[in-house]
């Protein structure tokens, strides 16, 4: 599997609000780099960082959709899964990604489950790569 390709790809279908699609395709190349390994398997030191990018996928597929615990559970993990890939890997600037989804989990916090159908769109965030880069 070309993982360059599928990134691209993935970052095309975030970017495409195709959410479910880029969780999919980030999710192939996730389990390649030993996503699923039980402790002491080997796994790829890019693992985390794709989950971190399906999850955020995840995430706003869950806000498009009006779930709100989905939501505040899924994206809540993002920064955990990030963190150590800052500021940018493969070219993704995750600095940019981290704050744009701060600002999500802010306004669905603050709708609640009740008014999530009322989230700005205009919030949703686009994954940001600089394809030169390459970290």
């Amino acid at each position: 599997m070309d993982h360059a390709a599928e990134f691209a790809k993935g970052v095309r279908e975030f970017n495409s609000w195709r959410f479910y699609d880029c969780h999919e395709t980030l999710e192939d190349v996730w389990l390649e780099c030993g996503g699923k390994a039980i402790s002491g398997d080997e796994r790829d030191e890019l693992a985390d960082f794709y989950q971190g990018v399906i999850k955020a996928a995840a995430g706003m597929h869950h806000v498009l959709r009006g779930n709100h615990g989905g939501t505040m559970k899924v994206l809540g993990d993002v920064p955990r899964l990030l963190e150590a890939y800052r500021p940018r890997t493969l070219g993704l600037d995750v600095d940019r990604l981290l704050a744009d989804l701060e600002r999500v989990v802010a306004e669905v916090g603050a709708l609640g489950p009740d008014r999530i159908s009322e989230f700005d769109r205009e919030l949703v965030p686009s994954l940001v790569v600089e394809p030169s880069e390459a970290s």
